[in-house]
């Protein structure tokens, strides 16, 4: 090495003088690569960050149809409600807990059709039960209100009729596409499952 290349880095280096145009196109390139690895390393964990925070929304939630397989349609009795258990996997945001019960239904046979109504109440949510006296239908035990055998509202606090629920059949079997609705207004607003 030779004194002039010594002379000419202590040059460079030393205080109050400017550095060479060499020098600060080095630098400036350095900063360009520092800043693009810097924003492709923060790209690189925002894609999967974002998915996962966006998860539970892509669920079906409030818009989709959620079918689930309740009894063989064989097991239904023509024009008797036959009240069943939904027991389906339930999501909590992340979360899924398998072969969960999230409700009940009231299942009426009409041929080879079948007609589901929620089993909650509208009123306040609670159980309703079907009943043959005086007439065949359903009664909330809670605060008295009282439905036909077609779930249409006859008396009592209930601001709408039972919730209807669609149903399907598949190789024999009767499914229900289940949600809850709110309770306590006139309108049916479907709040999950």
């Amino acid at each position: 090495m030779g004194s002039d290349d010594k002379n000419s880095r202590a040059e460079s280096a030393s205080p109050g003088r400017a550095p060479r145009p060499a020098d600060d196109a080095r630098r400036r390139t350095l900063k360009v690569l520092i800043a693009a690895g810097g924003a492709a390393f923060g790209c690189a964990l925002a894609v999967p960050a974002a998915v996962f925070v966006m998860a539970p929304l892509r669920e079906d939630g409030k818009g989709g149809a959620r079918w689930v397989k309740t009894v063989n349609l064989d097991a239904l009795t023509e024009g008797e409600p036959r009240k069943v258990a939904i027991v389906a996997d339930q999501r909590d945001a992340w979360t899924v807990a398998k072969n969960v019960e999230l409700g009940a239904v009231w299942l009426m046979r009409r041929g080879n059709d079948v007609v589901a109504l929620a089993a909650a109440c509208p009123h306040l949510g609670c159980s309703i039960h079907a009943v043959i006296d005086p007439a065949p239908g359903f009664a909330c035990p809670c605060h008295t209100s009282e439905f036909d055998a077609a779930g249409k509202k006859i008396s009592g606090p209930s601001p709408r009729d039972m919730d209807p629920l669609a149903t399907k059949i598949e190789d024999g079997a009767v499914f229900v596409d289940f949600h809850r609705f709110r309770n306590g207004v006139a309108e049916r607003v479907r709040v999950g499952v």
